[in-house]
């Protein structure tokens, strides 16, 4: 025979001597002692029992097995699944098999003498398992007593069966609400599933069904089956309640039956008084018997002290406690917001400025790590950054320290409204940008920065939680201390609100109402204006019928032919912009372009571009001039290309860029930038050899002092070929740069 499944029914695969994992849910757990077919055979039918929660049954299957061999571990610990209603069911996350508590005891199950025989009997992999599911277990229970403790008492509990196997109302519920109705109309506070557990869809039931056995001082069975009154969730709630019964004589346990003979009872109730429903005058007769019990519980001293003057009795004991001394244990009254309220306040406190300095510091580092851009005051704006965020951090704090706090943080909302707004502006203001990559970066950022602070303040400011009284904490005072906090605590109640009607709340006043349009206006002007200098989509297409300029780098683009008029927008590389006009194009004895060309970009912005470099002394050449087909004077000034001539050596380009300078070395000046396609003819060649300093193969078999350790090994040559460009520049071009070639030659006839 198999060993089946504690937790799902299936068949088990043994690991170890004490341990196992089933085959169908692949919980490992722990086993008994195999040897015994007897044994092996009742704990399956245990396990079935407690799998369909008759727990009772169960229980005495494990107490039997005790019997026949005391030193089966497994037996004591069915006994405590038992005892605590353990049920074994799927966890949503980890899709593996968790417990569930049905019955709940105040005995902790580690303090069990079940337990403690487990600790001390078994060992290695079996007792750590034993360890592990039973701190679960402990924790699920201190849980629900948790939740328990908070219930108000009941008067009745009202056990009966809800569904038949049809899934249809029974007769029972009927009667039990029929009894529900008469005894709440007398004033009994009773638990009746049907409608005390109504609201709570979705929990767990067992907390509030504990409270009510532990708490009701009578409970009416109703059934009006053999089958229902020994069905297994009402057997559950009946025979707990008997076990209660044991230590709590004030208890008892009414049978109420229907439409059955008495002697079908269960045999736990024979001597038990029952009462007939079939009888008339049966309920009223039930409900004067529930009032007695219930009446003669209470304590005659009891009796007649008036309710308020208890109530005012416990709060005043509640309030403090002499602890000896002249000290006293107060407890202390405080506004308390929602736990949801403070997990968006920490999140915007810890989070949200920890996600700032990190954009931060992403966004000095790729801007300060970029060519071409000039930063004013890099510590200024780190400085300021640091302070921007600590003033956020105060005032998410401030949202809910207190009420007065809280308060204050809503009255200053127009202050920390604008300050995003000034710091966008100052930190966009201390940069001077060239690089299209720089501004790109800095606007992005600032934007990011600007829109992610107004919705942070936005979501603090609008959201109005709901206040709660706490009176969960408590401190150690004088007398003196003690009068003073209680008529703190006593001001605190009679003022408690749960919510602010603060009229900052909601922008109402005229002043607000006008900052926010403002700056509203404000931003969108800056959009604007931040969207007409960036250069996005700038370019014209390639069109050989007019004559356009290519940019090789970043330039700016102004607003006149002069270098300290206006600044435009800032044109990217290798971008391609119809030529206007040109103005003074001459080349000097360097051979290096001056002047200025006029263009007009696909926006309709028309500037000028100044041939020169934009960052002073630089020899870069910035420009490309690609002349109309029939533009004859462009084409003398600016196209670099000659025609093609079969009876002269000429070489065609065939990179997609390839550098003109003015000596056979790639350190020496650049002239030009060619393009693929361009024809040259040759008039010069130089051979180019690049050598590195290696040691000389035999210099270890020879042991001269004299003799050379190192000697100048040729690594790679290069050919250089000396041309002269349609337009008169004369310089060399490279070949090729080890396996990449850049270009062809063309043989003559």
């Amino acid at each position: 025979m198999v060993l089946k499944c504690k937790m799902c029914g299936g068949d088990i695969e043994p690991i170890s001597n004490n341990t196992g994992k089933c085959l169908y849910c692949k919980s490992v757990m722990t086993l008994p002692n195999l040897d015994n077919d007897r044994i092996l055979n009742l704990y399956n039918r245990a396990n079935d029992l407690r799998l369909s929660n008759n727990f009772d049954k169960a229980k005495e299957i494990y107490e039997s097995i005790l019997q026949l061999d005391n030193k089966q571990i497994e037996a004591y610990w069915g006994i405590l699944l038992c005892k605590y209603g353990v049920e074994y069911v799927d966890d949503p996350k980890t899709k593996s098999k968790i417990p569930t508590c049905h019955r709940t005891n105040e005995e902790p199950i580690l303090a069990d003498s079940n337990f403690k025989i487990i600790k001390k009997e078994s060992y290695g992999d079996a007792l750590a398992l034993y360890e592990k599911e039973a701190k679960q277990i402990d924790e699920i229970q201190k849980r629900i007593l948790t939740i328990s403790t908070k219930e108000k008492p009941y008067d009745v509990f009202i056990c009966y069966k809800e569904t038949d196997d049809k899934g249809e109302r029974t007769h029972d519920s009927v009667i039990a609400e029929d009894i529900y109705e008469k005894l709440t109309e007398q004033g009994f506070k009773v638990f009746f599933a049907r409608i005390t557990l109504e609201d709570k869809l979705g929990q767990e039931y067992e907390p509030y069904i504990y409270s009510a056995l532990k708490s009701s001082k009578v409970m009416l069975v109703v059934g009006t089956k053999e089958e229902y009154f020994n069905a297994v969730w009402v057997k559950n709630e009946w025979n707990r309640f008997l076990e209660m019964m044991q230590h709590d004589k004030g208890k008892i346990l009414i049978p109420v039956y229907s439409k059955i003979d008495a002697y079908k009872l269960p045999e736990e109730f024979a001597m038990l008084q029952a009462q007939s429903m079939d009888k008339v005058g049966a309920i009223q007769d039930l409900a004067r018997g529930v009032k007695k019990v219930v009446n003669e519980y209470k304590t005659p001293e009891l009796k007649d002290v008036d309710e308020e003057t208890v109530a005012k009795v416990q709060k005043a004991l509640e309030e403090a406690k002499n602890i000896g001394n002249g000290q006293y244990e107060v407890n202390i009254v405080k506004d308390k917001l929602p736990i949801w309220y403070y997990a968006i306040c920490i999140l915007s406190m810890f989070l949200y400025p920890l996600f700032r300095l990190l954009l931060l510091e992403i966004n000095f580092t790729s801007i300060i790590t970029l060519e071409k851009i000039k930063i004013m005051d890099v510590p200024f704006l780190i400085v300021l950054e640091i302070l921007y965020v600590a003033i956020l951090f105060i005032y998410f704090i401030c949202l809910f320290i207190n009420r007065k706090t809280h308060k204050l943080s809503k009255k200053i909302f127009p202050i920390m409204f604008v300050l995003p707004l000034f710091r966008f502006v100052l930190f966009l203001n201390n940069y001077m940008i060239i690089s299209y990559e720089g501004i790109r970066n800095i606007v992005v950022y600032s934007m990011i920065f600007y829109v992610s602070d107004i919705i942070a303040i936005l979501v603090s400011h609008f959201i109005t939680p709901t206040w709660n009284l706490d009176t969960s904490s408590k401190s150690i005072m004088s007398i003196e201390e003690k009068n003073n906090q209680i008529e703190k605590n006593n001001y605190i109640r009679k003022n408690f609100k749960k919510k602010e009607k603060n009229k900052d709340n909601k922008l109402s006043s005229k002043i607000n109402i006008i900052l926010v349009v403002s700056l509203v206006l404000f931003f969108l002007l800056t959009v604007f204006k931040i969207w007409k200098i960036l250069p996005f989509d700038q370019t014209n297409t390639q069109n050989n019928s007019v004559n356009q300029i290519q940019t090789l780098a970043n330039k700016r683009l102004y607003s006149d032919s002069n270098t300290n008029s206006e600044v435009l927008l800032t044109v990217r590389a290798f971008e391609y912009y119809n030529v206007l006009n040109f103005h003074e194009v001459k080349v000097n004895d360097k051979l290096k372009p001056y002047g200025f060309v006029k263009i007009k970009t696909n926006k309709n912005i028309v500037g000028y571009l100044y041939l020169g470099s934009d960052y002073g002394d630089s020899t870069d050449v910035d420009y490309r001039f690609i002349c109309a087909y029939n533009d004859i004077e462009c084409f003398n000034k600016f196209s670099y290309s000659n025609f093609r001539d079969e009876n002269v050596q000429q070489v065609m380009i065939t990179n997609p860029t390839l550098n003109l300078r003015s000596e056979h070395s790639r350190n020496s000046q650049l002239l030009a930038i060619l393009k693929s396609g361009d024809i040259f003819t040759i008039i010069d060649t130089y051979i180019e050899e690049i050598t590195e300093r290696k040691k000389h193969k035999d210099y270890d078999n020879i042991y001269s002092s004299h003799f050379l350790e190192y000697v100048e090994v040729v690594v790679e040559k290069r050919n250089w070929y000396k041309i002269k460009t349609s337009n008169g520049l004369e310089g060399w071009i490279c070949e090729s740069v080890g396996d990449e070639k850049y270009l062809e030659l063309l043989e003559k006839k």
